[in-house]
């Protein structure tokens, strides 16, 4: 009800404000006529002073932003008044305004009074009427530029809006009922479309539960880099039983030439290097074109140290990793339902993956690793479920258990080196230490195409806690996933946390979508506009050279240049990739369809 007064409000005061202006002077709306009429009114007297031009688009946004700005002031108040509390809300209740006003002025004011009042027209212009005042198209024809305009602004005002609500804080006791609560509103806000969770003692389970299309606490997932310090404990065990020497060259334990471009790059790295990601290989590179690009020494996290790895398990052991990683962590351990092959995991139950489109996940089924994937079993791909993987927590909790010595848990997780120039992270072997929350944490996040996960370890609390989800949203949810272990984990450490905005998600989304929107709506509107080029032969060629020739180009070459592969995109941001694809054929083609009807005109 607020919203409907304000904006037949907004409507009669922007009526009376622009029948008021055209009164006064009849110039005043000139530069949003037809050129035709602009063009008259430029050499008749009593103008001529007044420096009148047609001005182009850009000169007349440019004039119009303080009016714009001031505007967007008093959306966020407007909305504010009708109850706008996020990016949705806002975005929402400011078009609908924007919109209605717009409608308003072209239908109302300019179509039916100014059309009809000769008296408030420029004097000796009247003979110009069908074409000008009376020309409805033209005013109609406004009508998409000042929507998109309005676009944008709602976009900021819902920007705005956003943070108000935030600045509220809602305290929380440390129980498990309320990380329950955050648990179940997360997977309900958040489009998690299964879970699974688990929190554990060196004596038990303290909580346990799943969400969603997940029902059963030992239904496994794809771990993702969890499985980094999975083949971390296999090296360890096997350098414990005196196998191999971490601190050695890893010549001795693979066939360089099936993995290096230089097989001398062997000699140069040290097994420890790879654990702790420092061996100077690339983020990209994959078992066959291994290669030392980066300074050694330094930590560049790369999953092709954890492939290698994988390797040496193999080589050393004489074992596949499977059955290395089962004889010797799993059965020890009681994990049960954890594997390192893809057969055995489905017949354990693998839970289906989702991969998310604009804001919609789709089922999708694992894409399981060959030998010489990017990202092998070794590296992410060994499947466990969150029952199992508290087990593995417990390990580290009870100084090994057994499975491995004390001495070699503490080199797993202090030999860590330095992640960022700040210090806040750092990473040791298959565990990045944080400094950051009120206890020291360890932690490693999980990543496949349709799966996410995360584990902690708090070793003055004594907790290890597990999250396993099964579905990959990596611009939105898996941003919003570390919102929401972080709020687990401080409540579990007795700590005050801000309520989670149940409309991240949503807004999150709806503002990409927007983007993609937009991206693709100026691709279209360009190849429409293509057909006036039969008539008209005017045009920015600085700006249609941009359009269709450097804009393309450029989303074609911007993964290249960041040093991104494209597979990687399409099997991580299948949405965005799908977005660059469709707009680089529509902008390539508007610029063909122009230069051909240039020329036929």
């Amino acid at each position: 009800m607020i919203l409907l007064i304000e904006v037949i409000l907004c409507c009669v005061l922007f009526g009376a404000y622009r029948m008021l202006r055209i009164k006064r002077d009849p110039a005043y709306k000139i530069c949003n006529m037809p050129e035709c009429l602009q063009k008259k009114v430029m050499h008749m007297r009593g103008f001529r002073e007044r420096n009148l031009h047609i001005m182009t688009d850009w000169e007349k946004f440019v004039k119009k932003l303080p009016f714009i700005f001031l505007w967007t002031i008093a959306l966020v108040i407007l909305t504010s008044i009708a109850g706008a509390t996020s990016f949705s809300t806002g975005f929402v209740y400011s078009l609908v305004i924007w919109i209605m006003v717009v409608l308003f002025l072209e239908l109302a004011v300019y179509c039916g009074w100014y059309a009809h009042t000769p008296k408030v027209w420029i004097p000796k212009t009247e003979d110009m009427a069908p074409r000008t005042y009376k020309n409805y198209l033209h005013y109609i024809g406004m009508i998409p530029q000042r929507v998109l305009v309005g676009i944008v602004v709602a976009i900021v005002v819902g920007l705005i809006i956003d943070v108000i609500p935030r600045l509220d804080n809602s305290n929380y006791s440390p129980t498990y009922t309320e990380i329950e609560d955050t648990l179940k509103s997360a997977c309900k806000n958040y489009n998690i479309p299964g879970m699974s969770v688990e929190v554990v003692d060196a004596e038990g389970i303290l909580f346990s539960n799943t969400y969603g299309d997940c029902d059963n606490i030992d239904t496994p997932f794809v771990t993702g880099s969890l499985s980094k310090s999975l083949t971390a404990s296999c090296i360890m065990k096997l350098y414990e039983g005196g196998h191999l020497n971490i601190d050695s060259p890893i010549s001795p334990y693979i066939d360089a030439s099936d993995v290096f471009k230089n097989p001398k790059d062997a000699n140069k790295i040290t097994i420890r290097q790879l654990l702790n990601h420092t061996s100077g290989l690339g983020v990209y590179q994959h078992i066959g074109n291994a290669k030392i690009v980066n300074k050694n020494g330094e930590h560049t996290y790369a999953n092709i140290n954890y492939d290698i790895l994988g390797l040496i398990v193999e080589n050393v052991s004489g074992e596949s990793y499977n059955d290395y990683l089962t004889e010797n962590i799993f059965k020890p351990l009681g994990m049960s339902h954890s594997s390192a092959s893809y057969e055995t995991s489905v017949k354990n139950g693998l839970i289906s993956g989702h991969q998310n489109y604009f804001g919609f996940s789709k089922e999708s089924d694992v894409k399981y690793p060959l030998s010489d994937s990017w990202s092998t079993v070794s590296s992410g791909y060994v499947t466990s479920s969150a029952s199992d993987m508290g087990k593995y927590l417990q390990m580290y909790l009870r100084g090994g258990y057994g499975v491995l010595s004390e001495k070699s848990i503490n080199t797993i997780l202090k030999s860590d080196v330095p992640m960022d120039d700040n210090g806040d992270y750092s990473y040791g072997m298959g565990w990045v230490y944080c400094d950051k929350y009120v206890e020291p944490v360890y932690n490693h996040t999980g990543l496949v195409e349709n799966y996410i996960s995360n584990m902690y370890l708090l070793p003055e609390s004594g907790i290890g806690v597990v999250f396993l989800a099964d579905t990959n949203d990596y611009m939105v949810t898996n941003q919003l996933m570390d919102k929401v272990t972080a709020k687990v984990m401080m409540t579990l450490m007795g700590y005050a946390t801000d309520e989670l905005d149940p409309n991240d998600y949503i807004d999150a989304h709806l503002f990409y979508d927007l983007i993609y929107a937009a991206i693709i709506g100026i691709a279209v509107m360009e190849i429409i506009k293509s057909r006036r080029w039969k008539v008209k032969s005017e045009g920015n060629i600085t700006v249609n050279i941009f359009m269709h020739l450097f804009l393309p180009v450029g989303i074609v070459i911007a993964p290249i240049v960041a040093g991104i592969p494209y597979w990687v995109i399409k099997d991580y941001v299948p949405d965005l990739f799908i977005v660059g694809c469709i707009s680089v054929v529509l902008l390539a083609a508007g610029g063909i369809l122009k230069l051909k009807n240039k020329r036929r005109s």
